[in-house]
């Protein structure tokens, strides 16, 4: 991703959405101690902190899928947690009630949250860069995502977020100007992990505009919902790892994802599992079974980040 700069404009209107936090220092990065002489460096009870992807160690990333909702969100220490197999200290956040292991080298550090004051715009969602000018768009906005066209030259877009363009989402943040000066956001349907420049999105249930690009915003499926078991997918809980049966779907296999059905009162789901609903996605990963005994896959569309039931997706 291009390199970011922050951007504080302060004109006649105004509309404020929070910003971009400012990490001022990255947490210690050594790992390979051990708990007994552990280096948290700034990484103090009580600091706050904003929570980032671990990166690998030794072939190891020590990562929950689980865990990226809460990327890029202001939290605070509760306690220090030790090492992990490779060595790197670790702490319990606030944010996640503490129950993730969240490795000291991957939080910034000393965050704050200053007041964003953005120019209102009269059009739908500006298409100008060199201001941070956002138009409508609020945190909360839902909007329907495109890909980034050229800037002198520059994309700023990654191979990584085709998956992603055409689809709704939710707008969780504003951030700053790109290197191109163009503002963009932060969105829920990606966990917060790209930049998403505004002139390339669209609001959703808006008209196309005369020259919109053809990869902008056509709606999300609103029929691709899987309200019915595939009888051709195995349906059966109450299964452990050991013996978790997946019939015929493989790692490779194309699948349609479905909303998970209640098991025992419980359906495993998150709201930001909803975007993915109706969606073809490619099996990654078997991955055993959930607390209801429901054999789990990962799948390439979300790159893995969430757990999803083999008995609510479908075979195309």
């Amino acid at each position: 991703m291009a390199a970011m700069r922050l951007a504080l404009v302060s004109l006649s209107i105004l509309v404020a959405l929070p910003a971009l936090c400012r990490a001022q220092e990255p947490g210690p990065q050594p790992c390979g101690q051990d708990a007994a002489h552990a280096d948290y460096g700034a990484v103090t009870v009580g600091a706050v902190v904003v929570p980032q992807r671990h990166r690998f160690v030794g072939g190891d990333p020590n990562w929950d899928a689980r865990q990226g909702r809460f990327l890029g969100r202001i939290a605070r220490v509760v306690r220090r947690s030790g090492v992990d197999a490779s060595g790197c200290p670790g702490v319990r956040l606030d944010v996640d009630g503490g129950r993730f292991f969240w490795r000291a080298r991957d939080l910034s550090v000393g965050a704050e949250r200053p007041r964003r004051e953005l120019v209102a715009s009269a059009s739908e969602l500006p298409e100008a860069c060199g201001r941070a000018v956002y138009g409508p768009l609020r945190v909360g906005s839902q909007v329907v995502l495109g890909r980034h066209r050229p800037v002198d030259g520059v994309t700023n877009f990654t191979r990584s977020m085709r998956g992603y363009v055409d689809r709704s989402a939710r707008v969780v943040d504003a951030r700053e100007l790109d290197d191109r000066g163009c503002p963009g956001v932060r969105v829920d349907v990606d966990s917060g992990r790209f930049f998403w420049r505004v002139r390339d999105l669209r609001l959703a249930g808006a008209r196309f505009a005369p020259g919109m690009a053809s990869a902008h915003g056509r709606p999300a499926r609103e029929d691709a919902v899987v309200a019915e078991a595939d009888s051709r997918v195995a349906q059966a809980c109450g299964q452990t790892d050991a013996n978790a049966q997946y019939g015929v779907v493989t790692v490779g296999t194309e699948v349609v994802i479905g909303r998970h059905r209640p098991v025992d009162g419980q359906d495993n789901w998150v709201e930001q599992m909803d975007p993915y609903v109706g969606r073809r996605a490619r099996v990654m990963e078997l991955v055993g079974v959930d607390d209801q005994g429901c054999p789990l896959l990962r799948v390439d569309l979300d790159q893995g980040d969430w757990y999803w039931r083999l008995r609510d997706v479908r075979l195309p």
